[in-house]
């Protein structure tokens, strides 16, 4: 028969403690030298059967550990329950917990709530005035039972008052307790009663306190009562910065205090002494970098860009790979249109965060915008590698390369942008492209594929429906092989006609009016060229010293020698390192220039009079590429 066993139920921890014990020592004999004595494993497995130890006295729990264990295991009990959406249960192991420590009067308001819910009101108010009764210097344990009645009887008039009178009694009892100021200046506000509210607060404003957190949270319970009118100034802004003022004052470092006291001055617009606040943090805290954050937010809500910046840069200077400040700093310049310095900051918040395609394109557009070609054409390489099926980055070169005047590499370009974009992106491949296209063959000498590619765009223009701005656009393109053509002593009569038909399309160009002006001094017709170019000079916005040049050689052919010698002073003035300008200007004052023979026919008919050698149809492109022929259209795409 098995032997009766000593102790009941409280036991039952002292026995766990015994088994586990038991079990641990068999572990350690079956691995002991003891084997060795003879005995098998089988005469150890009745031994402890039938009989039972108390445990040393060390191992036994005191009255006050024992229920300290029992809440311990009743409360894991009621939250398993809770999480199982059994909530009787739960308060019935909570209750016991409670049993066991009645001084946990935060559980005492959970259970309370738990048992309102399913309709046991009664029983909650009980549980939390029993809990009342034994924490009564618990500040916590009166603010639960009012919140309790505000709550629960809120329609009856004396529960109601009964909630004031908890509460008020707490504020007597602990005065120097935030929390019951609280909890009464809520009940005010949701009762309507704001001047007791304010009357509450003056009168904890008055105590003789030195902890900063009390001041603090008073503090908060006062921007409350005194809301921020619009653009943050408070309506009692004297008393509630007296309050956070005291929250400075007893601060004595502590450094969550004092950047709270600034939070409030920045979001009531006090923005000098939220800066005094956190600059104060920063100067014993300077790898905080949350908090200088939060110190630029208040310059720029203050209007000093610059030393938004200023921080901003801080930050990435001791977090160099935080790409949303970089990201930050180029945007505020991006704002203000400062793109040049927004570059740098987007190219390394691109390396860090391996940007897209997409954002490498944007960048690579400002950045041939801002002229900083330079440094567009090694990033749009890189960002070629990174993306070699993307043909927005040759493309792209073809722009920075031309304005580099790197025109072999540009051309290499062009190429890569056609085999890419032909299926890919086709609507890259269009006559803006082919004229720029041709006139960077111009530009490295390849006369014939620039005509080539010329007149390829003019095929293009002419599937256009005509407007104002593709009418402007197909002037240029006419201009510019006309141009190239007279430069070049080719094809002279054909030049003239495209330079007429440009005139016509575009009648107020001054860079087109010069080239018809160099089509007349080319035949010879010195007179009607002088005339074109005088009306060029009158068109042209910005002096040109090549229009300079052009006058001053059509008056010399005239005999007109010091006029001539005066438009060639004022080329050699704007670009004084060209050489062909200096010799020419020499020779006039020297009369060594050479006299070139006049026409001998009648003026050349005036412009627009053989329209029929025009194209019979407008063209129209959008965008106004340059119209001056001497230049390479570099409208960079957007």
């Amino acid at each position: 028969m098995k032997a009766v066993q000593p102790g009941g139920p409280e036991t039952l921890i002292h026995r766990c403690i015994v088994a586990y014990g038991l079990i641990i020592s068999g572990l350690l004999i079956v691995s002991s030298g003891l084997a060795d004595e003879g005995r098998a494993i089988d005469d150890y497995a009745q031994v402890y059967v039938n009989q039972f130890f108390e445990p040393d006295e060390d191992l036994v729990l005191s009255e006050a550990a024992k229920r300290k264990s029992l809440a311990l295991a009743h409360y894991a009990q009621g939250r398993s329950f809770e999480s199982q959406g059994k909530p009787g249960e739960a308060v019935e192991a909570y209750t016991k917990v409670l049993e066991n420590q009645p001084d946990q009067f935060f559980l005492a308001r959970k259970t309370a709530y738990l048992l309102a819910r399913s309709g046991q009101q009664e029983e909650a108010l009980k549980l939390l005035e029993e809990s009342l009764k034994l924490n009564p210097n618990q500040p916590y344990a009166h603010i639960s039972l009012s919140e309790f009645l505000a709550t629960y009887q809120s329609n009856d008039p004396q529960g109601k008052q009964r909630a004031f009178s908890v509460i008020e009694e707490a504020v007597d009892k602990f005065p120097d307790e935030p929390a019951v100021y609280e909890h009464l200046v809520k009940l005010y506000l949701s009762s309507d009663r704001r001047d007791d509210a304010r009357k509450t607060v003056a009168e904890a404003a008055q105590r003789s306190n030195d902890d900063s957190v009390y001041w603090l949270r008073l503090g908060r319970l006062a921007a409350r009562v005194w809301p921020p009118r619009e653009g943050g100034e408070v309506s009692d802004a004297d008393l509630v910065n007296g309050i956070f003022a005291k929250a400075l004052q007893f601060a004595k470092g502590d450094v969550a205090v004092i950047e709270q006291v600034g939070d409030y001055y920045h979001a009531t617009g006090q923005f000098d002494r939220a800066i005094a606040a956190y600059a104060g943090i920063i100067s014993t805290q300077p790898d905080r970098l949350d908090l200088r954050e939060k110190l630029a937010r208040v310059y720029g809500a203050k209007g000093d860009e610059e030393k938004v910046i200023e921080t901003l840069k801080e930050i990435v200077e001791i977090d160099p790979q935080n790409a949303a400040i970089h990201k930050q700093i180029a945007g505020i310049y991006m704002q203000s249109e400062r793109f040049k310095e927004a570059i740098p900051f987007l190219q390394t918040a691109l390396s860090i965060t391996k940007g897209t395609a997409t954002e490498y394109g944007a960048l690579g557009r400002m950045m041939i915008e801002s002229d900083e070609n330079e440094v567009a054409v090694e990033f749009l390489k890189d960002a070629a590698y990174l993306f070699p099926e993307s043909p927005d980055f040759p493309f792209l070169l073809t722009f920075s390369l031309a304005k580099t005047e790197n025109w072999d590499e540009a051309i290499k370009q062009f190429k890569a942008t056609i085999e890419l974009a032909r299926d890919a992106q086709p609507q890259l491949l269009n006559e803006g492209f082919y004229f720029r296209y041709a006139a960077a063959h111009e530009q490295s000498g390849n006369l014939k594929e620039a005509e080539e590619l010329f007149r390829k765009t003019i095929e293009l223009i002419a599937k256009n429906e005509p407007d104002e701005e593709s009418q402007k656009f197909s002037a240029t393109v006419y201009n510019y092989l006309g141009y190239m053509w007279l430069e070049n002593d080719m094809k002279i009569e054909e030049a003239g006609e495209l330079i007429k038909a440009a005139v016509d399309l575009d009648p107020e160009s001054g860079a087109i009016a010069d080239s018809l002006g160099w089509f007349h001094f080319k035949k010879g017709n010195y007179e009607a060229a002088r005339d074109e170019l005088l009306r060029a000079e009158g068109l042209i916005e910005e002096i040109d010293p090549v229009i300079l040049d052009h006058i001053g050689q059509t008056y010399y052919q005239l005999g007109e020698k010091d006029r001539a010698i005066e438009y060639l002073e004022k080329a050699v003035a704007l670009e004084p390192d060209n050489e062909e300008y200096t010799t020419r200007l020499k020779e006039f004052r020297d009369g060594t220039a050479k006299l070139l023979k006049p026409q001998s026919t009648n003026t050349p008919p005036a412009a627009g009079e053989n329209k029929e050698s025009a194209p019979s149809k407008l063209p129209s492109v959008p965008g106004e590429p340059s119209a001056k022929p001497s230049a390479v259209t570099n409208e960079a795409p957007r």
